[in-house]
Protein backbone atom coordinates (compact mmCIF):
# COMPACT_ATOMS: atom_id res chain seq x y z
CA UNK A 1 0.00 0.00 0.00
CA UNK A 2 1.28 3.72 -1.10
CA UNK A 3 -0.04 7.05 -0.07
CA UNK A 4 0.33 9.53 -2.22
CA UNK A 5 -0.76 13.32 -3.10
CA UNK A 6 -3.34 14.17 -6.30
CA UNK A 7 -5.48 16.67 -7.49
CA UNK A 8 -9.28 16.61 -7.19
CA UNK A 9 -11.89 18.14 -10.17
CA UNK A 10 -15.32 17.40 -9.68
CA UNK A 11 -15.58 18.37 -13.75
CA UNK A 12 -12.48 15.90 -15.00
CA UNK A 13 -13.34 12.22 -15.49
CA UNK A 14 -10.71 10.41 -13.30
CA UNK A 15 -8.22 8.26 -15.59
CA UNK A 16 -7.27 4.50 -15.34
CA UNK A 17 -5.35 5.37 -12.05
CA UNK A 18 -8.39 7.04 -10.20
CA UNK A 19 -6.56 10.76 -10.46
CA UNK A 20 -8.18 13.56 -12.21
CA UNK A 21 -7.04 14.80 -16.01
CA UNK A 22 -7.21 18.61 -14.85
CA UNK A 23 -7.02 20.77 -17.60
CA UNK A 24 -4.63 23.73 -16.69
CA UNK A 25 -6.96 26.64 -18.14
CA UNK A 26 -7.23 29.47 -15.12
CA UNK A 27 -10.48 31.30 -16.04
CA UNK A 28 -10.65 33.46 -12.17
CA UNK A 29 -6.87 34.08 -12.52
CA UNK A 30 -4.26 35.64 -14.58
CA UNK A 31 -1.15 33.87 -14.39
CA UNK A 32 1.85 36.36 -15.99
CA UNK A 33 4.35 33.77 -16.53
CA UNK A 34 4.79 29.87 -16.38
CA UNK A 35 8.36 29.31 -16.04
CA UNK A 36 9.42 25.71 -14.60
CA UNK A 37 12.27 25.92 -12.14
CA UNK A 38 13.89 23.63 -9.55
CA UNK A 39 14.35 24.91 -5.86
CA UNK A 40 16.49 23.67 -3.78
CA UNK A 41 15.04 24.21 0.30
CA UNK A 42 17.93 23.23 2.73
CA UNK A 43 15.14 22.76 5.49
CA UNK A 44 11.89 22.02 5.37
CA UNK A 45 9.57 21.91 9.05
CA UNK A 46 7.71 18.49 9.75
CA UNK A 47 4.57 20.65 9.94
CA UNK A 48 5.23 21.61 6.23
CA UNK A 49 3.56 19.36 3.47
CA UNK A 50 4.74 19.95 -0.28
CA UNK A 51 4.14 18.10 -3.05
CA UNK A 52 5.73 18.26 -6.75
CA UNK A 53 3.07 20.33 -8.72
CA UNK A 54 2.64 23.23 -6.29
CA UNK A 55 2.40 26.42 -7.36
CA UNK A 56 5.00 29.29 -5.97
CA UNK A 57 5.69 33.14 -6.69
CA UNK A 58 9.37 33.36 -6.31
CA UNK A 59 11.15 36.87 -6.16
CA UNK A 60 14.55 37.27 -7.59
CA UNK A 61 16.27 40.35 -6.75
CA UNK A 62 17.71 42.60 -3.99
CA UNK A 63 15.70 42.12 -0.77
CA UNK A 64 14.76 45.88 -0.19
CA UNK A 65 12.88 45.92 -3.94
CA UNK A 66 11.25 42.63 -3.45
CA UNK A 67 7.73 41.91 -2.33
CA UNK A 68 6.87 40.03 0.26
CA UNK A 69 3.76 38.18 -0.10
CA UNK A 70 1.68 36.12 2.83
CA UNK A 71 4.01 32.65 1.77
CA UNK A 72 7.60 34.90 1.29
CA UNK A 73 7.39 36.26 4.59
CA UNK A 74 6.19 32.65 6.32
CA UNK A 75 8.78 30.53 4.70
CA UNK A 76 11.40 33.23 5.46
CA UNK A 77 10.35 33.16 9.22
CA UNK A 78 10.12 29.43 9.49
CA UNK A 79 12.63 28.04 7.29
Amino acid sequence: VSIARGINDQNGNPDRLGLQDVNPIFTWVRLAQRIPVRIHLDHVPESVTLAAGMTCTVTVGPQSRSQKGQLTTWLQDHL
